[in-house]
Protein backbone atom coordinates (compact mmCIF):
# COMPACT_ATOMS: atom_id res chain seq x y z
CA UNK A 1 0.00 0.00 0.00
CA UNK A 2 2.88 2.36 0.75
CA UNK A 3 4.34 1.87 -2.74
CA UNK A 4 0.99 2.73 -4.30
CA UNK A 5 0.66 5.69 -1.92
CA UNK A 6 4.04 7.01 -3.09
CA UNK A 7 3.12 6.56 -6.76
CA UNK A 8 -0.23 8.31 -6.36
CA UNK A 9 1.44 11.17 -4.45
CA UNK A 10 3.90 11.58 -7.34
CA UNK A 11 0.92 11.72 -9.71
CA UNK A 12 -0.56 14.46 -7.54
CA UNK A 13 2.69 16.41 -7.77
CA UNK A 14 2.56 16.13 -11.57
CA UNK A 15 -1.04 17.41 -11.48
CA UNK A 16 0.12 20.46 -9.53
CA UNK A 17 -1.52 19.48 -6.26
CA UNK A 18 1.57 20.23 -4.20
CA UNK A 19 3.32 23.52 -3.88
CA UNK A 20 5.76 25.15 -1.48
CA UNK A 21 6.09 21.98 0.57
CA UNK A 22 2.37 21.64 1.28
CA UNK A 23 -0.19 19.35 -0.31
CA UNK A 24 -3.50 20.73 -1.45
CA UNK A 25 -6.59 19.25 0.20
CA UNK A 26 -7.65 17.75 -3.12
CA UNK A 27 -4.44 15.69 -3.18
CA UNK A 28 -5.17 14.06 0.17
CA UNK A 29 -8.80 13.37 -0.80
CA UNK A 30 -7.87 11.93 -4.19
CA UNK A 31 -5.17 9.70 -2.74
CA UNK A 32 -7.54 8.43 -0.02
CA UNK A 33 -10.18 7.59 -2.64
CA UNK A 34 -7.71 5.76 -4.87
CA UNK A 35 -6.21 3.72 -2.02
CA UNK A 36 -9.66 2.91 -0.58
CA UNK A 37 -10.87 1.60 -3.90
CA UNK A 38 -7.69 -0.28 -4.75
CA UNK A 39 -7.27 -2.03 -1.39
CA UNK A 40 -10.90 -2.31 -0.28
CA UNK A 41 -10.42 -0.24 2.86
CA UNK A 42 -11.98 2.97 4.07
CA UNK A 43 -9.39 5.76 4.20
CA UNK A 44 -9.93 9.43 4.72
CA UNK A 45 -7.80 12.39 3.70
CA UNK A 46 -6.54 12.68 7.29
CA UNK A 47 -5.19 9.11 7.11
CA UNK A 48 -3.10 10.04 4.09
CA UNK A 49 -2.04 13.34 5.64
CA UNK A 50 -0.93 11.62 8.85
CA UNK A 51 1.02 8.95 6.96
CA UNK A 52 2.86 11.60 4.99
CA UNK A 53 3.63 13.49 8.22
CA UNK A 54 5.09 10.27 9.62
CA UNK A 55 7.22 9.82 6.51
CA UNK A 56 8.46 13.39 6.82
CA UNK A 57 9.36 12.78 10.48
CA UNK A 58 11.19 9.57 9.58
CA UNK A 59 13.01 11.38 6.79
CA UNK A 60 14.19 14.09 9.17
CA UNK A 61 15.46 11.68 11.80
CA UNK A 62 17.06 9.15 9.45
CA UNK A 63 18.69 11.74 7.20
CA UNK A 64 20.20 13.40 10.29
CA UNK A 65 21.56 10.02 11.38
CA UNK A 66 22.98 9.36 7.91
CA UNK A 67 24.66 12.76 7.84
CA UNK A 68 27.02 11.44 10.52
CA UNK A 69 30.16 9.81 9.15
CA UNK A 70 29.86 6.78 11.43
CA UNK A 71 26.53 5.60 9.97
CA UNK A 72 25.43 4.45 6.54
CA UNK A 73 22.37 3.08 4.69
CA UNK A 74 22.17 -0.56 3.62
CA UNK A 75 20.04 -0.53 0.46
CA UNK A 76 19.59 -4.31 0.47
CA UNK A 77 18.45 -4.57 4.10
CA UNK A 78 16.71 -1.16 3.97
CA UNK A 79 18.15 -0.06 7.28
CA UNK A 80 20.84 2.00 8.92
CA UNK A 81 24.19 0.30 9.40
CA UNK A 82 26.36 1.07 12.38
CA UNK A 83 29.99 0.03 12.39
CA UNK A 84 30.83 1.61 15.70
CA UNK A 85 28.35 0.83 18.49
CA UNK A 86 30.06 3.34 20.80
CA UNK A 87 29.47 6.12 18.24
CA UNK A 88 25.80 5.06 18.01
CA UNK A 89 25.40 5.11 21.79
CA UNK A 90 26.91 8.61 21.94
CA UNK A 91 24.67 9.84 19.13
CA UNK A 92 21.53 8.45 20.78
CA UNK A 93 22.39 10.22 24.05
CA UNK A 94 21.81 13.57 22.36
CA UNK A 95 19.24 12.37 19.79
CA UNK A 96 16.75 10.24 21.72
CA UNK A 97 14.35 10.00 18.75
CA UNK A 98 17.03 8.15 16.76
CA UNK A 99 17.07 5.16 19.10
CA UNK A 100 14.09 3.41 17.49
CA UNK A 101 15.74 3.50 14.05
CA UNK A 102 18.77 1.35 15.00
CA UNK A 103 17.24 -1.86 13.59
CA UNK A 104 14.19 -0.42 11.82
CA UNK A 105 13.60 -1.72 8.30
CA UNK A 106 12.24 0.98 5.97
CA UNK A 107 11.62 -0.73 2.62
CA UNK A 108 10.19 2.41 1.01
CA UNK A 109 13.09 4.68 2.01
CA UNK A 110 13.74 5.71 -1.61
CA UNK A 111 10.11 6.84 -1.94
CA UNK A 112 10.33 8.73 1.34
CA UNK A 113 13.48 10.50 0.18
CA UNK A 114 11.93 11.29 -3.19
CA UNK A 115 8.79 12.79 -1.66
CA UNK A 116 10.18 14.42 1.49
CA UNK A 117 13.73 15.60 0.72
CA UNK A 118 12.57 18.63 -1.25
CA UNK A 119 10.54 19.86 1.73
CA UNK A 120 13.36 20.00 4.25
CA UNK A 121 16.27 22.36 4.43
CA UNK A 122 19.26 20.74 6.06
CA UNK A 123 22.71 21.61 7.27
CA UNK A 124 24.32 24.17 9.46
CA UNK A 125 23.07 27.68 9.07
CA UNK A 126 19.59 26.80 7.90
CA UNK A 127 17.50 29.96 8.15
CA UNK A 128 13.78 30.53 8.21
CA UNK A 129 12.07 33.05 5.96
CA UNK A 130 11.69 35.64 8.72
CA UNK A 131 15.44 35.81 9.29
CA UNK A 132 16.63 35.87 5.69
CA UNK A 133 16.08 39.56 4.92
CA UNK A 134 17.79 40.73 8.11
CA UNK A 135 20.69 38.33 7.69
CA UNK A 136 21.21 39.21 4.02
CA UNK A 137 21.24 42.93 4.82
CA UNK A 138 23.87 42.42 7.51
CA UNK A 139 25.97 40.24 5.21
CA UNK A 140 25.84 42.82 2.41
CA UNK A 141 26.98 45.59 4.75
CA UNK A 142 29.78 43.42 6.16
CA UNK A 143 30.97 42.42 2.68
CA UNK A 144 31.09 46.04 1.58
CA UNK A 145 33.22 46.90 4.58
CA UNK A 146 35.52 43.91 4.09
CA UNK A 147 35.94 44.41 0.33
CA UNK A 148 36.80 48.09 0.49
CA UNK A 149 40.42 48.02 -0.63
CA UNK A 150 42.97 50.76 -0.58
CA UNK A 151 45.72 50.83 -3.21
CA UNK A 152 48.71 53.13 -3.10
CA UNK A 153 48.97 54.23 -6.74
CA UNK A 154 51.95 56.55 -6.43
CA UNK A 155 54.25 54.63 -4.12
CA UNK A 156 54.55 54.52 -0.38
CA UNK A 157 55.50 58.20 -0.04
CA UNK A 158 52.40 59.53 -1.78
CA UNK A 159 49.20 60.52 -0.06
CA UNK A 160 47.16 59.75 -3.20
CA UNK A 161 45.17 56.56 -2.75
CA UNK A 162 42.37 55.00 -4.77
CA UNK A 163 39.53 53.30 -2.90
CA UNK A 164 37.74 50.55 -4.79
CA UNK A 165 34.45 49.18 -3.61
CA UNK A 166 33.04 46.15 -5.46
CA UNK A 167 29.62 46.59 -6.95
CA UNK A 168 26.60 45.13 -5.17
CA UNK A 169 25.78 42.99 -8.20
CA UNK A 170 28.27 40.36 -7.25
CA UNK A 171 31.74 39.26 -6.45
CA UNK A 172 32.69 38.75 -10.12
CA UNK A 173 32.02 42.39 -10.92
CA UNK A 174 33.89 43.34 -7.75
CA UNK A 175 36.93 41.39 -8.89
CA UNK A 176 36.75 43.04 -12.33
CA UNK A 177 36.58 46.40 -10.63
CA UNK A 178 39.59 45.53 -8.48
CA UNK A 179 41.56 44.38 -11.51
CA UNK A 180 40.89 47.67 -13.29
Amino acid sequence: MECVLADVLRDQINLGNKGDGNWKAIAYSTVAQILSKRFGVHLMADNVKNRFKLWRTWYGIVSDILSQSEFDWDSTKYMITVENQIAWNEYVKSHEEAKRFRFKVIPNWDDIVDLCAKDRATGLGVENALDVDDIMSKETNEEEAIHSVSFDLEGSSSAIRKYIRPSKSGEKEGMISLMK
